[in-house]
Order: C-alpha cells, then structure tokens, then sequence
C-alpha cells in the first residue's frame, strides 16, 4: 500500500478510483485531513491532504508526525511525498518535475522526529542519518 502526502497540486482525491474517507486520530493528534484510500491503477493508496483539503495549514503547523503515523497504521510500505518549492539550480525552470535526492528543511517551530522518547512504543531516542534522506530503491523506479 503506498502513503501519498500530497501538497499543492497532488492532493486531489479524484485520482483515486473507489475512494473512501478515513478520519483517525494518532498518537500526536489529527492528521492534516481525512484519510483518503482507493486505488491507482489497481495499487492500494492512502492519499493525504498535507496542507488539508482547504489549504489551511501552514508548513510549521503541519503535524507531520501525525500524518506519518497514520499512514503508517493504514499499513503503507511506502510514502510518496510531493511538494512545490524553489530549487537552487538556474537550470531547474517552474513546472519541471525533480527526483530529489537531498533536502534543506528551513520548516521551523515544529517537531521534527518521531524518536524523541515521548512515545512508549518507540524504541527512543534515535540518531538517524540524513546523509542520504531518501530510500534508494524507490526513487530508482
């Protein structure tokens, strides 16, 4: 099953076929949104509004952890996650689509880790590498 955290642009439930509504609460709160699940081309999917289907929440406010963990109950091997930002390459015009392989986060006045020993069910505090954010083998496909 693959988690999609859509932002502007990728959050429209209409690409889902036999589409249902979730609302669940997690561990650290509400999601941004509702839970949508359907299907892509046969794939189970798990779509989620980052932002909330009204655009209402700002970058510092989302509650990402929330958003994970409630993908991550909707049983989803993967997270696909879209955003609509500047790049630092002159060669990158708007409306080109990156596969990226690094990040800088300038998101601020937010948690930014699920292992900070607030959780019982967590193992902890946890040192994750950022060296190499993203999951090789899925942006290869």
């Amino acid at each position: 099953q693959i988690g999609i955290i859509g932002g502007t642009g990728l959050d429209d439930p209409d690409i889902l076929e036999g589409r249902t509504e979730k609302y669940v609460d997690t561990p650290y709160g509400k999601p941004s949104d509702a839970l949508i699940l359907g299907k892509i081309k046969n794939v189970d999917c798990v779509l989620l509004a980052r932002h909330g289907r009204h655009h209402t929440i700002m970058p510092s406010n989302i509650n990402y952890r929330a958003n994970i963990w409630a993908l991550k109950e909707e049983n989803c091997s993967h997270v696909l996650v879209t955003t609509a930002c500047g790049s630092l390459r002159e060669e990158i015009q708007p409306g080109d689509l990156v596969i990226t392989d690094q990040f800088i986060d300038r998101t601020t006045k937010r948690h930014c880790t699920l292992y900070d020993g607030q959780h019982s069910t967590l193992p902890g505090v946890c040192h994750v590498s950022m060296a190499e954010p993203f999951c090789t083998k899925t942006r290869e496909v």
